[in-house]
């Protein structure tokens, strides 16, 4: 795979966004987030498109925002959190976005999934989202949207008790939609996206899209994200959360 950390690649009538950091697990950096933003607009505008595809390279789909410190002291003198850009761009996007969910989705890997409208994951994927137990509060839109998925009670463990969702589970609690074998699911992930592109009238997807999640849908989701914010801006200047953090993904540790 070439060197961009974000791979972003038109293939048929879908573009492709890869997360591509296989050696520090996909982890999402402040420059990963401009280029997401970017390309999300980017795709907005391109009339010749039907899908906006998600995946990883190697083992993890994204193990979610980069914590290193040297990352988060650049992310310190943004004036929007990087996090905000993504989950922004997805709010606004018209086109379906799909995700392949080729492994492991954590943090905001894991969140920005409900935000997406066909999440397929593989066998041995899971789903985490370790807020409360590096000090932090939800973001994505999860607060929110993970109660609207999958019920209070399945909503907490994510979120409130930082536990670990099998793939199986979150098929069960219709957090994703379909399950794939391990073995072979980039390819089986190819053909989904393929075959929607072969049956699916595109000009009837749009619209129908626009009709699950329009303007009122996107106004109440922004909403909640700017609310999070509020709380998770809070969160990060905590010194339970700083120690954390630390103890976690400073200069000697690694995620």
């Amino acid at each position: 795979m070439p060197d961009q950390e974000i791979l972003v690649e038109k293939r048929g009538k879908s573009w492709w966004i890869t997360f591509n950091r296989p050696k520090r697990r996909n982890a999402i950096n402040t420059n990963s987030y401009a280029i997401l933003n970017t390309a999300l607009k980017k795709i907005d505008e391109d009339d010749s498109t039907l899908f906006t595809v998600f995946t990883g390279v190697g083992d993890f789909f994204t193990s979610g925002n980069d914590f290193a410190p040297e990352e988060m002291s650049k992310a310190a003198d943004q004036p929007v959190m990087g996090y905000e850009l993504l989950v922004h761009g997805l709010i606004d996007h018209k086109k379906p976005v799909i995700a392949l969910v080729n492994g492991p989705a954590i943090g905001i890997g894991c969140t920005i999934l409900t935000l997406m409208d066909y999440v397929v994951a593989a066998e041995h994927a899971y789903f985490l989202c370790p807020f409360t137990s590096m000090g932090l509060s939800p973001e994505g839109c999860s607060s929110k949207t993970f109660e609207s998925l999958m019920g209070y009670q399945n909503a907490a463990r994510l979120a409130l008790f930082s536990e670990k969702m099998t793939a199986q589970e979150a098929l069960r609690s219709g957090f994703i939609a379909k399950l794939l074998p391990t073995e072979g699911f980039p390819e089986a992930g190819k053909t989904i996206v393929e075959h929607f592109e072969r049956t699916l009238a595109p000009g009837s997807v749009l619209s129908t899209k626009e009709l699950l999640k329009g303007e009122k849908w996107r106004k109440e989701m922004h909403a909640i994200s700017n609310r999070e914010k509020e709380f998770l801006s809070v969160r990060m200047e905590s010194d339970e959360a700083m120690e954390r953090l630390m103890a976690k993904f400073g200069s000697k540790s690694k995620i």
